[in-house]
């Protein structure tokens, strides 16, 4: 740089720097009380609890205290299974038991609110899963969503491929001592003789589900409160007679149930009712408060049905009335 005389040479102009933070390597998180930590927990899903683990030492076991427990099939096995080949690689399926077994064996927590397991088999390992049953069961768990298998129905090709797990309804306390509320079945044989077992369910789920043994209309007469009932898939049920024990049942749902020849409804709370099926018999006896009826029925005419019931429920608000075409 050249300067003429007398003249002040020119001063490069600093360009200023980012500021630097200060990375403190202090753990405050970890320094919080048990309590706190237990909270933090509960707020996090399965697998981010399980991910705390690395944190620190102190975080190591944090995640055997969470109390929403899901097992799906799809997340945690190697790679997805085509389930309509009929098989399943019993590698993969020695793998995910391991996974639920060794997380059972480590958890701490007193409590277990929700406890889901979603698999592609069922009484070939009905041993390891009723273990698992009676771990929710001891825990207290609220809400139990069981289904062992991965495909959809629809589009099932050979039923006698499906693998049904006895479900053990013996396991559950009696009347009110239960603290089950929420109850979701998919691909089980359930016996119609659970008796008041179920008395506590507020909302009772059953997709794919054989119903064995002598099977009453009334047979959920005994869930006194129960507020929704979904009936999916369901076969070896004639009829389905909802009384007056039931009410607080709200919304009813019965969809393509195999056999099904009437429903009798008398439930006097109930709000919402969906049929999809066969040509069935529907009877309303007392169902002052009923709102929203849809009915989409196979081989039926539409105007005439939809006549008969806009007749016998002259207050309900919204009716539809559709033939199904697709099914034969």
């Amino acid at each position: 740089m050249k300067r003429q005389r007398g003249v002040p040479a020119t001063q490069p102009q600093r360009q200023s720097s980012p500021r630097k933070w200060k990375i403190s390597g202090n753990d405050h998180i970890s320094k919080l009380p048990d309590d706190i930590l237990y909270t933090i927990i509960l707020l996090l899903s399965m697998r981010d609890a399980v991910r705390t683990s690395v944190l620190s030492r102190r975080w190591k076991n944090m995640y055997a205290y969470i109390s929403n427990l899901e097992f799906d099939w799809h997340n945690i096995t190697p790679t997805p299974v085509n389930y309509n080949c009929g098989t399943v690689p019993k590698g993969y399926v020695r793998h995910f038991l391991g996974i639920i077994d060794r997380f059972l064996a480590r958890h701490l927590g007193t409590k277990v609110v929700s406890f889901k397991v979603s698999c592609c088999f069922g009484s070939m390992y009905a041993h390891r899963i009723t273990d698992w049953i009676i771990f929710a069961v001891r825990k207290g768990v609220e809400s139990l969503d069981l289904a062992f298998t991965c495909d959809k129905p629809a589009e099932r090709h050979d039923w006698r491929t499906v693998d049904y797990y006895p479900f053990p309804t013996q396991l559950f306390l009696h009347g009110e001592e239960s603290k089950l509320r929420h109850l979701s079945l998919r691909s089980v044989t359930l016996w119609s003789d659970f008796s008041d077992r179920f008395r506590t369910l507020s909302t009772l789920v059953l997709c794919d589900v054989n119903l064995a043994g002598p099977v009453e209309p009334r047979m959920f007469s005994s869930c006194l409160n129960l507020e929704r009932l979904t009936l999916q898939w369901c076969f070896g049920l004639e009829r389905l007679c909802l009384g007056d024990s039931l009410h607080r049942l709200k919304v009813l749902t019965v969809s393509l149930c195999d056999g099904l020849k009437g429903i009798e409804l008398s439930a006097t709370n109930l709000t919402i009712f969906h049929y999809k099926g066969d040509d069935t018999e529907l009877s309303f006896e007392r169902v002052p408060n009923l709102e929203e009826v849809c009915v989409v029925m196979k081989g039926i005419n539409v105007i005439t049905t939809f006549a008969r019931l806009e007749k016998e429920l002259p207050h309900v608000k919204t009716m539809t009335v559709t033939r199904d075409y697709l099914r034969k």
